[in-house]
């Protein structure tokens, strides 16, 4: 069976549609206060990882984390970051995916996307680290604000496998996971 089903592409641009409905108000909200309050941010960046990790959780295929966050990010343009709302939402799903790729899309386990939030807010903290010289700020605003967004990386996935989860069971991915039902839903967090 092809992997780019009618029933694939739906369900992505489903859920990228509702993402990126969220993500217009939290564009508005976390723009202003990334620079001007990065303590009210930190806890706000997972937010971007919740749709890719329900879409990758539940229909368990190669892309569906970048597909999802691109249509995310097409919708949340509506605000006031505008077109660089497409390439950060495309930026997070390809984190996602990383450590699916590396696992070559065999390992399903909420592990492994707990890792992989760690992995991604890691190396998003190395980018704030170089775009706002994190290195200038008091010590202990470095560590609490680090500390917030890697929470809030790992809370968001969650969130993510929580939906996945739910929506499992209520047979949204019947037919559309690679594996059975059955191991979709047993894969995910109870």
């Amino acid at each position: 069976m092809s992997s780019l089903t009618t029933r694939y592409l739906m369900t992505c641009a489903a859920i990228g549609a509702a993402v990126g409905v969220l993500l217009v108000p939290a564009n508005f909200v976390s723009a202003p206060l990334a620079l001007a309050a990065p303590l009210v941010f930190a806890p706000m960046a997972g937010l971007w990882v919740t749709g890719p990790v329900l879409a990758l959780a539940l229909v368990r295929r190669p892309g569906a984390a970048v597909l999802t966050s691109f249509v995310a990010g097409v919708i949340s343009s509506a605000s006031p970051v505008g077109a660089t709302s497409i390439l950060t939402c495309v930026m997070v799903g390809v984190a996602v995916e990383v450590a699916f790729l590396v696992t070559a899309y065999r390992v399903w386990r909420p592990w492994l996307f707990y890792v992989d939030a760690l992995a991604s807010g890691v190396a998003y903290l190395a980018t704030w680290w170089l775009w706002t010289d994190m290195s200038s700020w008091a010590p202990g605003v470095m560590v609490a604000f680090g500390a917030m967004m890697l929470g809030s990386f790992v809370l968001c996935t969650g969130v993510g496998l929580m939906l996945a989860k739910r929506l499992a069971r209520a047979g949204v991915a019947r037919g559309l996971a690679s594996a059975s039902d059955r191991e979709v839903s047993e894969a995910l967090p109870r």
